[in-house]
């Protein structure tokens, strides 16, 4: 990729690479980028990752008073307290390293909003890409989200946004055009087909990834249920880093595993089990949002049942890319019925993975970081 020699300044809460969506998605970006032209303005993440690789481009840690505890509660609780400090900084390096543009990464309140006011003070163009929705996710202060969202979109000469959903959501709302850029991911070990497992391997129905009550734990209540109901009963392998009570008290674990380990799991399951919620408050971000996971469980070369709402993105995309097996109602004997066709059907799991492979090679990283960098070098 060439450089069009004109720096840009990344604001985002975690620069790359470290486990969790919005990272690895930046990390899948910004690595085929011209290390000499970024400069990205960070915080620690949440909960504090040190394991991070460089990767040679200018960075700067916004910490409070040296404190990662502090930094993490003010931009939860206190966000118009560091949006000026974050804003100082931007300022500081923008001028220090003649940034050209600024790129403003959600989901943090705080990032967006002091990348916006610099931008304004230092007269440069401003990018905002939104891989998740702002005020209808919840993310931070809703009152900032409901204060600065359009001023900051409109303000922007380029907006980018992970979904068609929500690109199509997002124009609709502010009357602003957007663009996609979507979920991507490595191609370049991809398996050549379905992954065979040994004969006599008792199935496995395997998750990762975070469990949360807004976002899939229904649908993985539902799944303990299911595989009660199966007639091939497999083991369920949960990889994540919190049960909550409703899945420990039917006698479920859970293991933490790196990601590299994860992949490698990954690749000697099953089924891949891909849920969201049908009961939350926070419908509106379920049927826009898309999970990181997806894109792991696309390379994983073993077949993927998707548990969804029938309205979601994540539903739609499945079925239109065909590399799930899509349950989209919250019924149990349903979703049974549907692991037992998965870890039977040698042909059906054949063709969910080489749909998968097919869709993962149009979401490759580095195609799409090419996209977002031409469109970072114009206009400056």
């Amino acid at each position: 990729m060439a450089a069009a020699a004109k720096r840009v300044l990344i604001s985002t809460w975690c620069f790359p690479p470290v486990s969790g969506g919005t990272p690895v998605l930046l990390y899948e970006l910004f690595r085929h980028f011209p290390r000499e032209e970024i400069v990205a303005v960070h915080s620690i993440a949440d909960p504090p990752t040190f394991n991070v690789p460089d990767l040679g481009v200018q960075r700067s840690m916004v910490v409070l008073f040296g404190n990662y505890k502090w930094t993490l509660r003010c931009m939860r609780r206190l966000p118009q307290a560091i949006i000026p400090v974050i804003r100082r900084r931007i300022i500081q390096l923008a001028r220090k390293f003649g940034v050209r543009r600024i790129y403003a990464h959600f989901p943090n309140d705080c990032f967006v909003v002091a990348a916006w006011q610099a931008a304004e003070t230092l007269g440069l163009p401003l990018t905002v890409y939104l891989d998740i929705l702002w005020q209808e996710s919840g993310v931070g202060k809703t009152a900032v989200a409901a204060k600065y969202e359009h001023r900051v979109l409109e303000a922007a000469d380029q907006r980018f946004a992970i979904t068609e959903f929500a690109v199509d959501y997002l124009q609709k709302k502010h009357d602003l055009k957007f663009e996609l850029i979507p979920h991507v991911v490595d191609t370049t070990n991809l398996p050549a087909g379905l992954r065979p497992l040994p004969r006599d391997c008792p199935p496995v129905l395997h998750f990762s990834g975070g469990i949360y009550p807004k976002m899939n734990l229904d649908a993985m209540v539902r799944l303990a249920e299911a595989v009660s109901l199966a007639q091939v009963r497999p083991a369920i392998d949960l990889c994540t880093p919190g049960l909550p009570a409703p899945l420990a008290d039917r006698g479920l674990t859970s293991r933490y595993l790196s990601r590299p380990e994860v992949m490698q799991v990954q690749s000697q399951s099953t089924v891949l089990y891909l849920p969201q919620a049908f009961h939350s408050d926070r419908q509106d971000m379920i049927r826009h949002n898309f999970p990181t996971k997806t894109m792991d469980y696309l390379c994983s070369g073993r077949p993927i049942l998707v548990h969804s709402p029938a309205d979601s993105y994540l539903t739609f995309l499945a079925r239109r890319e065909g590399f799930g097996l899509v349950v989209d109602r919250p019924d149990a004997q349903e979703l049974a019925a549907a692991i037992d066709r998965l870890v039977t059907d040698s042909s059906l799991q054949q063709g969910l993975v080489a749909r998968a492979l097919e869709f993962a090679r149009k979401r490759d990283g580095k195609k799409w970081a090419e996209r977002l960098w031409i469109a970072l070098s114009t206009g400056v």
